[in-house]
């Protein structure tokens, strides 16, 4: 099951660099760009929807019987440590309300 993830990490990958070819192309005039601008973020969605069912519902749940209440703490001490000092505080949050404004303005 790792594996599999992995690989949807670089397959991911490849969709968001597509996105930005097509971006590319797009600024340069091609309009025929936005048809693989359109079928990459397709992909992408499709693509990341199934990657985090699978998380949910494979892998968190292989973790849930491997790993004690002790090691699961300290993982999350982790993820919050490089939040605090990789990603930044409350970046997480506002991540999640730039989605919101997305889809309230777009869908």
């Amino acid at each position: 099951p790792v594996g599999v993830m992995l690989n949807e990490h670089v397959m991911g990958r490849e969709y968001i660099k597509a996105l930005a070819d097509a971006v590319e192309e797009l600024k340069a005039g091609n309009m025929h760009a936005a048809t693989s601008f359109v079928d990459a973020a397709r992909g992408y969605v499709q693509l990341l929807r199934a990657h985090i069912e699978k998380e949910n519902n494979v892998l968190f749940m292989m973790a849930d019987k491997v790993l004690d209440e002790k090691e699961q703490s300290a993982l999350f001490d982790a993820f919050e440590r490089l939040e605090a000092e990789k990603i930044g505080v409350g970046k997480h949050e506002e991540y999640h309300k730039l989605l919101k404004e997305l889809k309230d303005a777009y869908l």
